[in-house]
């Protein structure tokens, strides 16, 4: 008990640390560690918060979120949203649309490690092969387009956002590859 206290402590000192402007202010002065740290970052907080709900809370949310299907949905709409290079535009220079973020990713991952083990194994699979092609997308787009996305940052920033999001992605399917073919386990998909 005292362990999982410990825990949720420390996951909101985490949250409070990225919400305070030293850190918020470094990690978003770079597309790159605005998109592929701070917003990771604040669903796997989410994701683990989510995780140590009293049973209780759960069982109140099982019957809203029937085979996970809400929960998934709720997921897909906010990390829709948070992808709009407009949507980062927003964050940074609205402190109201950075609260909306810090909140909103928050509950999405919340909202996943609630909905991800209720879905059916198919439905995952799906999901993940989705999430992996969105990722490709991404990446290809931030590489290949001549002109900038987000105002607030340059185009070499979002060069280089394009091609970790292709090495990512990549890697990511190299780790399924393996999965499938030699039934190793590279990373937990």
């Amino acid at each position: 008990m005292f362990n999982k206290i410990k825990r949720e402590w420390l996951l909101l000192a985490a949250f409070v640390a990225l919400a305070l402007p030293p850190l918020r202010q470094f990690l978003e002065q770079s597309m790159v560690t605005h998109m592929l740290v701070q917003i990771p970052i604040l669903a796997i907080i989410g994701w683990m918060i989510g995780k140590s709900l009293p049973a209780n809370w759960k069982n109140k949310i099982a019957s809203w979120n029937q085979w996970g299907i809400t929960g998934m949905a709720l997921a897909i709409v906010i990390m829709t949203y948070w992808m709009l290079p407009r949507a980062l535009d927003a964050a940074i220079s609205e402190w109201y649309f950075e609260l909306i973020k810090f909140i909103t990713i928050f509950i999405m991952g919340m909202s996943l490690s609630l909905s991800w083990p209720l879905l059916h194994p198919i439905a995952q699979g799906v999901f993940k092969l989705e999430f992996w092609a969105t990722f490709m997308r991404l990446g290809w787009l931030y590489l290949d387009l001549p002109d900038r996305l987000c105002a607030n940052y340059l185009l070499s920033d979002q060069r280089i956002l394009g091609q970790l999001l292709l090495l990512g992605g990549s890697a990511w399917a190299i780790a399924w590859v393996f999965r499938i073919m030699f039934g190793t386990k590279i990373i937990n998909t």
